[in-house]
């Protein structure tokens, strides 16, 4: 075997482990609205265990859930489904608040993960407008227009501004007065920072090293 060889042999070894290291994986997300196993939490359940109220411009900063077994407004607000439910401020049975801006804020965890090859899409829905989403305070330009909540989802994709470990991602209303509520749903991955390589892979690093010993001792 010929050095020009082993060096190839070397080099495709090489990609091949390098290849295994970049496998993606489901990043763990909760769409609103639902328990630690993704299951859809009960009417007037008071508050959410992956979101909270990170400003106010006053009134309850505690979240409440609600459904169609609440009424209004939902029914206003389109309806259930088995993936998500609709949260908003527990001053009432009816979600009302004082107007101005209220800030929803979810966190996820990274660690483990290439954070520059994370991905995050969903979809948003909001009672009044949506102003922005923002993650690590970095504002992504996302707004719905008023009477979204009764359309269903507004789409959004997130490709940057991801931190390693724990991120911090924003949702922002504006409310005009009366009920006011946030409903997400959304999925992500990113590649696994750390892989064990595949077999193949090993494989031809063995290859390549019986090939570099073979050629060694044929020289000596």
């Amino acid at each position: 075997m010929t050095k020009q060889q082993r060096l190839s042999l070397c080099a495709i070894a090489l990609a091949a482990i390098t290849a295994t290291n970049a496998h993606a994986d489901a990043i763990t997300l909760f769409n609103t609205g639902v328990d630690d196993q993704g299951q859809v939490l009960a009417n007037s359940t008071v508050g959410d265990p992956h979101y909270s109220l990170a400003d106010v411009p006053g009134g309850s900063s505690t979240l409440r859930v609600i459904t169609s077994a609440n009424g209004y407004p939902v029914g206003a607000w389109f309806g259930d489904n088995t993936s998500s439910r609709w949260i908003g401020p527990n001053n009432d049975q009816a979600l009302k608040g004082p107007q101005g801006a209220y800030v929803y804020r979810t966190t996820f965890d990274l660690t483990g993960f290439n954070a520059t090859t994370a991905l995050i899409e969903g979809g948003w829905s909001t009672d009044d407008n949506g102003l922005d989403i923002v993650i690590n305070g970095q504002s992504l330009g996302y707004t719905t227009p008023g009477g979204q909540f009764s359309a269903g989802f507004a789409a959004f994709e997130i490709t940057s501004g991801f931190v390693a470990g724990v991120n911090t991602l924003d949702f922002i209303i504006n409310n005009s007065g009366g009920p006011t509520g946030l409903r997400v749903e959304m999925t992500g991955t990113a590649d696994l920072s750390q892989a064990v390589p595949e077999p193949s892979a090993l494989a031809l690093v063995g290859l390549a090293l019986t090939g570099l010993a073979l050629s060694r001792r044929r020289a000596r």
